[in-house]
């Protein structure tokens, strides 16, 4: 009877780890393979269109050619399992300029389809007959990916005064009424004069709706990096401001700007504190109280080590509408760790948790930088460390770095990477783009490796800024593009799977969440229920998770690797359950979870 138990219990475990996801790293490159780099900048997990093929995320990538001067740009559509579907929207590479090179892509939420962001050098298409060396551009496609319109933005009156003036957008959102909200920087000259905040919006049909520069009394140099929207509807950016020192120039600090959904100024600050250099890359809401929201900002921020060496590592602030911080934080080791991206779970009781990608440089040597995964766990005036882990592959690259985090199912985030691939003997590098998946409810830890940075509180505080709105008066020129070739992905570790309807219902906050009846409802979408016995291996103890109802009397029986019954436990709810393994020694263990008509059995090593 043992031995058929013990066969039948080994088999399951066969059939469970062939479909058990695992952390995974699936590189794409050009089908010009070596000559491009395919650098990509933004993408999205989504969900299936009606009737067409199963749609798992888009990339909107930039294949730039090794001299420089030759590029394209590709709208890139993959199923479920990281496969090649489909390529739109891509300039024909192989000439001089002009390109496109993109900075972000989005899903809409006001109805189906896409808004992607970037811009153009040196367009054939002259504005007034003259030629515009680099013009932002945004594009609006339909859920099947075809464009609904393309238009770059630029003076309404262009002259050889302002052609070349610096015009460049970094973020975009989509506002809770449908219109589109962008910002970046502007100075009338790319060199040589002010730089200031820009921001611009425009409805849903590419329609300009207002159009700002904003200086503020530092009268340095400033940038918005990122922004979200407000339950009340007004707009809030981060980036930074520079603390002037000489002529236009000096330290970098995190900016907070306020403005009406009008574009006027509320209230903006710059956030000093013992730090060298510091700026806010990303912004995320975390409540809903109209005029009184809180948000994450995380970012960068040079500290100084007792031996008064800068250290850069990343930055988390949470910060009411107001702009006054309620905690900041710092995380970071000896090297360089720089956070790119931030999506955040609520837990409710206002606990949350916070996960962030970019690039460290603490813990490798052959490699320049490594993308990251951080999980951090936040309630007010605390931050804690919950995973800090990297990707490190056998592949020969020179650098990695992590650009953006999505959900991609219930507790797993696929994350976009570039890296420097050595191509030859002769140590030149190529980019290819990655995407990489983090699954924590899987138990194999392939193709990871766990770090302990310490997680620190930075004291910073609100210097105001007087914020001087000046109205530019831009207009939408239409630009046209050409098809072109396509990508091919390359398997490099583990299974690669991400589910889009978890994605979207994974209860993961992006940008914002919309006051009841402003958006269109997602229809809920009924998942399997989950039993997860982990970590594995094991040290003293196991985390049991039953996400099944519970209408018998549930149990988890640990078994010796001779099939002897060692232990009992009742599970009476769905909450974690924790499972004492202390006492017994280093070896194999079988768990057996469930009720008396069905059981599901997991092979656990402890350490």
């Amino acid at each position: 009877m043992k031995k058929h138990l013990y066969l039948s219990i080994i088999a399951f475990i066969i059939c469970l780890s062939a479909t058990q996801a695992q952390n995974a790293d699936q590189q794409y490159y050009n089908t010009f393979a070596l000559k491009f780099h395919y650098k990509a900048t933004s993408f999205v997990v989504d969900t299936p269109f009606p009737g067409g093929a199963s749609q798992a995320f888009l990339l909107w990538s930039a294949n730039v050619y090794q001299d420089s001067t030759k590029s394209s740009l590709s709208l890139d559509q993959f199923d479920a399992s990281g496969n090649f579907i489909s390529e739109h929207i891509v300039p024909q590479p192989g000439k001089l300029l002009p390109s496109l090179l993109p900075r972000k892509i989005i899903r809409m939420k006001s109805g189906k389809g896409y808004y992607l962001l970037g811009y153009v050098i040196q367009s054939p298409n002259l504005i007034n007959g003259i030629p515009v060396y680099s013009t932002p551009v945004i594009i609006r496609l339909d859920q099947l990916l075809n464009q609904v319109w393309v238009q770059k933005l630029h003076f309404s009156a262009v002259s050889t005064a302002n052609a070349n003036a610096l015009i460049e957008y970094n973020d975009l959102i989509e506002a809770a009424n449908g219109d589109v909200i962008i910002a970046g920087r502007y100075s009338p000259a790319p060199a040589g004069q002010q730089i200031n905040i820009l921001t611009t919006r425009l409805t849903s049909a590419g329609v300009l709706v207002w159009n700002y520069q904003y200086s503020t009394n530092f009268t340095c140099n400033a940038n918005a990096l990122a922004l979200t929207e407000a339950t009340d509807n007004n707009i809030i950016l981060t980036g930074y401001v520079e603390l002037c020192t000489s002529g236009f120039g000096g330290p970098r600090q995190v900016l907070f700007l306020r403005l009406q959904p009008s574009g006027i100024p509320v209230t903006g600050f710059a956030y000093l504190g013992a730090t060298t250099e510091s700026a806010g890359t990303k912004i995320v809401k975390r409540t809903n109280v109209s005029g009184n929201d809180a948000f994450f900002i995380s970012g960068f921020t040079d500290v100084t080590a007792p031996t008064g060496a800068v250290n850069r590592q990343v930055l988390i602030i949470d910060v009411r509408e107001n702009g006054v911080i309620a905690g900041s934080f710092h995380v970071g080791d000896a090297g360089i760790e720089e956070s790119n991206d931030l999506v955040i779970r609520n837990l409710g009781n206002e606990n949350y948790l916070l996960y962030l990608t970019g690039f460290t440089t603490s813990y490798y040597t052959a490699v320049s930088k490594e993308v990251f995964f951080l999980q951090l766990r936040y309630v007010p005036g605390s931050l804690g460390l919950v995973e800090f882990s990297t990707f490190p592959q056998t592949a020969s690259y020179t650098e990695r770095y992590g650009l953006e985090i999505k959900a991609a199912g219930k507790d797993k985030f696929a994350i976009l990477a570039n890296a420097n691939y050595i191509i030859s003997s002769t140590s030149n590098t190529s980019t290819f783009t990655n995407v990489l998946l983090r699954d924590l409810s899987t138990t194999n830890q392939q193709c990871i490796k766990l770090h302990q940075p310490p997680v620190s509180i930075i004291n910073l505080s609100p210097k105001q800024l007087s914020v001087s709105p000046i109205a530019l008066s831009f207009k939408p020129y239409a630009e046209k593009y050409t098809l072109f070739q396509k990508v091919y992905p390359k398997l490099l570790c583990g299974q690669f799977f991400i589910n889009p309807f978890d994605a979207v219902n994974s209860g993961i906050i992006e940008q914002r969440v919309a006051a009841p009846g402003t958006l269109p409802k997602v229809t809920p979408v009924t998942r399997p229920d989950i039993v997860s016995v982990y970590p594995n291996p094991a040290s003293n103890y196991v985390f049991i998770e039953y996400g099944k109802p519970i209408t018998a009397k549930v149990q988890a029986k640990v078994f010796g690797a001779d099939m002897r019954l060692i232990k009992t436990v009742e599970i009476k709810d769905n909450n974690r359950q924790t499972l004492s393994l202390d006492g017994l020694p280093s070896g194999l263990y079988f768990i057996q979870v469930g009720d008396n008509n069905k059981n599901e059995t997991f092979k656990i090593m402890k350490h």
